[in-house]
């Protein structure tokens, strides 16, 4: 073989070889970080959002196919020490150290088992009633929560946020920001913190190299996306949840398509009786979907209930037996997800129904009994009244 015939050859394998990489980043599983800050406040605070959402999220996350990791798993996958992540991966962070995380949030993912990371700033502990205290702290890192920086105060942390400090000034203030903050929580959890997420999201390249020289293998901003193999540690995205964002727009940032439903049992809006009920629906563009991953979830339940899928039809259905007793009287919504075959997509559909209260039984109350005393009271009453009536006749 010719030299010229070999460059030919290697110059048509070099822009394969790329092409194949390329195509494998591109079809690797990716993470959703999302970001939380309080539950349930007691103001009327932008960040917050109700118990009932946070419960809504995670019985979504648990019941639907998707996978929390720990954020040290993702940072790993990240940088290439570990080999993949779960599909529908899933990060959850509660920024700050609002009370809230323990006394709300924190039941709430020990209940379902997820892992979850907090990030804290220690200038805020103690420093509020309505903040976490150490002990709090403590107990849930004894439990297996992940407690991580926010900074030591919460401050804008880029230069141009902070323009009364000269340049000698502004990198003692960052670094302090950033070392000390590590240097507390380690102190009061015992543990390693290797994780940073930028307050306010507010960083710039040399806010990173700051993170990176401080100790810090990871950190995570506010910019909307999701975290993929090769994605700069330093970087990560994530998805912030607030009090605006309803269920399906949840939905929708998860990255869920639009999926058509048919035939839905009960009708959207309608209501089902009796104590062993089937709710059904057909998929009418089921040839298109991995048959693998689909499946269905009554949400709120508080249990996956076992339902079946026809691939040959595209027929869905869930069995509710025991469990429709225990949920009856409010509107419930019932989600049908699965993957496309060719594009890997996520697509949803869903629908709500009512299961009424049954009727209530009236059982008839029997008249009290009358005692022996009362009778006897009576009957001397009317002895007396009749005694009293005959005198008084006898006077006239």
């Amino acid at each position: 073989m010719t030299a010229r015939a070999l460059m030919a050859i290697v110059a048509i394998l070099i822009p394969l070889t790329s092409l194949a990489q390329t195509a494998s980043l591109d079809e690797a599983p990716t993470a959703t970080v999302l970001c939380y800050h309080i539950v349930e406040a007691p103001s009327d605070d932008r960040m917050q959002i109700t118990r009932e959402t946070f419960r809504q999220h995670l019985d979504y996350l648990a019941m639907t196919g998707y996978n929390v990791i720990p954020l040290a798993h993702l940072q790993e996958y990240v940088t290439g020490k570990r080999a993949t992540i779960p599909k529908n991966a899933v990060v959850i962070t509660l920024d700050d150290g609002w009370r809230s995380a323990y006394t709300e949030a924190f039941p709430e993912l020990q209940k379902r088992n997820l892992p979850f990371t907090l990030f804290i700033y220690p200038r805020i502990i103690g420093n509020t009633t309505i903040a976490l205290n150490w002990n709090q702290i403590r107990e849930m890192s004894d439990a297996g929560a992940d407690i991580q920086s926010h900074s030591l105060s919460h401050p804008f942390l880029t230069r141009r946020r902070n323009g009364s400090l000269d340049e000698v000034g502004y990198s003692k203030w960052l670094y302090s920001e950033l070392a000390d903050s590590r240097r507390i929580l380690e102190k009061h959890t015992g543990k390693k913190v290797q994780f940073l997420a930028y307050p306010y999201g507010d960083y710039d390249n040399r806010v990173a190299r700051m993170a990176a020289k401080t100790g810090y293998s990871a950190a995570l901003t506010c910019d909307f996306g999701r975290v993929k193999r090769g994605s700069d540690p330093l970087k990560m995205k994530r998805l912030v949840i607030d009090k605006r964002m309803d269920f399906a727009g949840f939905r929708k940032y998860m990255g869920a398509s639009s999926m058509q439903l048919a035939d839905m049992t009960p009708l959207s809006g309608g209501a089902i009786d009796g104590p062993t009920t089937v709710v059904s629906a057909r998929i009418p563009n089921y040839e298109s979907l991995d048959p693998q991953t689909v499946g269905m979830a009554l949400m709120s339940l508080g249990s996956i209930a076992p339902y079946s899928y026809d691939a040959r039809t595209g027929a869905i259905s869930l069995l509710l037996d025991d469990a429709a007793k225990m949920i009856k009287g409010k509107y419930y919504r019932a989600v049908v997800w699965a993957t496309e075959s060719k594009s890997g997509r996520r697509v949803e559909g869903s629908w709500t129904f009512k299961i009424p209260e049954p009727e209530p039984v009236v059982i008839p109350t029997p008249p009290a009994p009358v005692s022996n005393k009362v009778v006897a009271a009576s009957a001397l009453g009317r002895s007396t009244g009749a005694m009293l009536a005959i005198g008084r006749t006898q006077r006239k």
